[in-house]
């Protein structure tokens, strides 16, 4: 008997655990909904790998729970994961932002230096046109700047390294995306306008 309380005890435990991390999910999720000003849906991703055709990062949300094509897919912190490319009945494929389709107007937060970000699949993302004069270095931090389809302020990477060549116009800049160290699940799904 004292095997089966145990049992249930650590069932109990397990289910208290992962409604505790829903609901601190949860709260996070609606602090967004109203930072934003956009409708949202809870989702989870549920595989992300590197095939041959790109990256495949599925998600278990789909048509009929309201998810449509060019939905914006962010973390609980606002970092960027990508936007819906396919969706199907019951679940949606994402463009990643790894991938080099994907593209979206980022700044240096605290400067108004700004370009394309652009995925680069294992190298992780390019920041396109920064002219030579402009001010960027190691370690900066990336945001959406809201000009295109993005809202504002979206934390989309860090400058891991800025490279100058006197007989180009633009630096090379390699940015790794927020994400690329994170253990992608639940993932907030923002409605597009």
């Amino acid at each position: 008997n004292l095997k089966k309380e145990n049992l249930d005890l650590l069932s109990r435990l397990a289910k208290l655990d992962v409604l505790e991390q829903e609901n601190d999910f949860l709260r996070t999720a609606l602090d967004i909904e109203r930072e934003i000003g956009r409708d949202v849906i809870y989702a989870h991703v549920f595989n992300v790998n590197l095939g041959p055709d790109g990256y495949n990062v599925l998600l278990n949300k789909g048509a009929r729970d309201g998810v449509q094509k060019d939905d914006i897919v962010i973390t609980g912190q606002k970092a960027l994961v990508g936007v819906v490319e396919e969706v199907s009945n019951n679940f949606s494929r994402i463009l990643f932002v790894f991938d080099p389709e994907f593209k979206i107007t980022a700044r240096v937060l605290g400067s108004v230096t700004a370009g394309i970000a652009t995925g680069a699949y294992r190298e992780g993302m390019y920041l396109d046109l920064i002219a030579k004069e402009d001010e960027i270095k190691e370690g900066d931090v990336l945001i959406s700047t809201g000009d295109d389809v993005f809202p504002p302020a979206l934390l989309v990477g860090s400058i891991v390294h800025v490279e100058v060549n006197e007989s180009q116009m633009f630096k090379k800049v390699l940015v790794k995306p927020t994400i690329a160290n994170q253990r992608l699940g639940s993932v907030v799904v923002l409605k597009k306008k």
